[in-house]
């Protein structure tokens, strides 16, 4: 089944699209969701709250209990707005919200089970059909081992999550934008995919993406989510991110490639390893026995110079 016929076959209309990697993933949403828009679908914009540290010192994604000036849904998912603050930070929610009204707060702090299980209390009382997750980049294709992957953990918890969600898929846009995953990498699992069944197809950004997406980055701040700007304006070439890393950008960045959960899930081991842990100190200490460094490793080490090993 390919993605027009999966979005076809739904009777309820409703979807929840989300960016799984926090931060700027949340722009990388709307080219999917306006695809959806044209297939009758009523869609909300989500994200997962972790910030980078630029905006939010404190190491880690923050809980729902953290957010102030949201609506609380359950312990895992909160609908938050323009208002949104966390003590005197604007988080990404918040700075989303300015242009997309109300956005959806997911909470992994409390580990890939309890967020399915809010997700899915959500998705109940309101009527939703389907939950779509989207990463910038496309490092949620990796195995976990690649030498350029930088943010593993914040993928592996939201990949958990959406393999314990019957109605979903993934999808990932700006292909090697966030310079985690090599060009070749990408090509490999995305041709690895293709032949066990598991791509659902792919589709480019429109002038109208392009208008949002522009919008949304006056007040969210994103690397990743960015570069199919300036690939849709034409530009061709290798650019310089975050000081030590290149990415490229091509005609490649303005797609979006979409595949069965359970396809990417499977090629995951580092998602496979946190499926059933309950906070996310235990699943970054997973993956530092795996000897995987985090996101949030790094940010403790830019915060205290040190980390917390026990």
């Amino acid at each position: 089944m390919n993605l027009f016929r999966l979005l076809k076959s739904f009777d309820t209309r409703k979807a929840v699209v989300f960016g799984m990697g926090g931060g700027g993933d949340i722009v990388a949403t709307v080219p999917t969701a306006n695809l959806m828009r044209e297939f009758g679908f009523e869609v909300l914009h989500g994200t997962i709250v972790w910030d980078r540290y630029i905006i939010d010192p404190e190491p880690g994604p923050r809980a729902i209990e953290d957010l102030e000036n949201v609506e609380i849904v359950n312990d895992t998912i909160a609908i938050a707005s323009e208002k949104t603050r966390i003590g005197e930070i604007i988080p990404t929610v918040a700075r989303a919200g300015r242009c997309l009204g109300k956005v959806v707060a997911l909470d992994i702090t409390k580990g890939p089970k309890r967020l399915a299980e809010g997700l899915k209390a959500f998705m109940d009382e309101n009527n939703i059909a389907i939950a779509v997750g989207i990463d910038s980049g496309g490092d949620v294709l990796a195995s976990g081992f690649e030498s350029g992957v930088r943010s593993p953990l914040a993928d592996a918890i939201s990949l958990a999550t959406l393999s314990l969600i019957e109605n979903s898929f993934i999808g990932f846009f700006g292909f090697g934008s966030d310079g985690e995953l090599r060009i070749e990498e990408l090509l490999m699992k995305v041709s690895s995919l293709i032949k066990e069944n598991m791509f659902l197809g792919s589709v480019s950004m429109s002038d109208e993406d392009y208008r949002e997406m522009m919008e949304l980055t006056k007040n969210v701040v994103t690397e990743a989510s960015s570069i199919p700007l300036r690939a849709y304006e034409g530009e061709l070439g290798v650019l310089r991110v975050r000081a030590e890393r290149s990415v490229p950008v091509s005609p490649l960045s303005i797609m979006t490639f979409y595949f069965k959960t359970e396809g990417v899930f499977k090629m995951n081991k580092l998602a496979k390893t946190v499926l059933d842990v309950e906070s996310i100190d235990v699943a970054r200490k997973r993956l530092n026995e795996m000897g995987i460094f985090t996101e949030m490793d790094f940010e403790y080490l830019v915060k205290n110079k040190n980390i917390p090993w026990d």
